[in-house]
């Protein structure tokens, strides 16, 4: 049975949905042709040779969603800074050659020495210094946003796209609406 992988807003999943086995997918086969080629470019850090082939999905056709109204929003926050919690987590495999596509969820008022950042595409002394640089909840909050409790972070260097829209993404939307996120707010680095 073959995946099913879903691109659409936080609040609402049912936009464009692609049957993502090998089999019939042509993206995925075209990424997985590109691989092996790319991956000793990878490897010696020629990241601009590498991707300059580097298969983009068909961009799906969804309609603009407005946020709801300010008085109604629970904005669901999203990082692709590789933040994690020191205490329960482990740390993003920042050492992968396509980087990792797992998810990190820790709570919105996790103390920020509990906090840590994996990424190894960034330098992270600034955001390590002070987390409200990747992570600015507390400034997010003090002007009027209704955050959910918690983070949704991911490593944003990351070269599995196939893998990244048919499971990532999806785990992600589950988790801010199990959250009651109506919008989310993405924090890119």
């Amino acid at each position: 049975m073959p995946c099913k992988a879903a691109y659409a807003s936080p609040d609402r999943f049912d936009g464009y949905t692609g049957d993502m086995s090998l089999e019939s997918n042509t993206y995925r086969q075209s990424w997985a042709a590109w691989l092996p080629g790319a991956l000793p470019l990878l490897e010696d850090a020629q990241y601009a040779d590498a991707l300059a082939a580097f298969p983009r999905p068909p961009a799906p056709d969804l309609a603009f969603l407005a946020a709801p109204p300010s008085e109604r929003r629970r904005i669901a926050f999203v990082t692709s800074a590789g933040a994690y919690d020191t205490a329960t987590q482990a740390p993003f495999v920042a050492r992968s050659t396509i980087g990792d596509i797992s998810t990190r969820v820790f709570p919105l008022d996790l103390p920020d020495e509990r906090i840590a950042f994996t990424h190894g595409h960034y330098k992270q002394e600034h955001a390590e210094a002070d987390r409200e640089v990747l992570l600015p909840r507390r400034s997010l909050e003090a002007a009027g946003g209704v955050l959910t409790s918690n983070v949704i972070s991911y490593m944003g260097y990351n070269l599995d796209w196939p893998s990244f829209i048919e499971s990532t993404i999806p785990q992600m939307i589950a988790q801010g609406r199990a959250d009651g996120a109506n919008c989310a707010l993405l924090v890119p680095v």
